[in-house]
């Protein structure tokens, strides 16, 4: 499934729901890791070019509130670093 591809229904958008810590709270994103997996196939240039990268395509699948939007991008820069420490 591709970043221009939206989940065909509700089950299938639930099977991409992954947990991420932010701010302490545990929370679904959906879509997380082909978001990571797009991200890493851009091969961009420092963490700043990372991060909006991330936040944008975080922001076509889920709600982001505008108040926790900075912990959104850390905790997404977290998973995004340790997605490069898997084979």
């Amino acid at each position: 499934m591709g970043y221009d591809d939206k989940p065909c229904c509700a089950a299938e958008a639930l099977r991409q729901i992954r947990q991420v810590r932010i701010n302490g709270i545990m929370t679904g994103i959906t879509m997380v890791d082909e978001i990571i997996t797009a991200v890493r196939a851009q091969d961009l240039a420092g963490d700043p070019a990372i991060r909006e990268a991330l936040m944008k395509r975080v922001k076509v699948y889920n709600y982001v509130p505008p108040a926790v939007e900075n912990h959104y991008a850390e905790a997404l820069m977290a998973e995004y670093r340790a997605s490069l420490l898997k084979p």
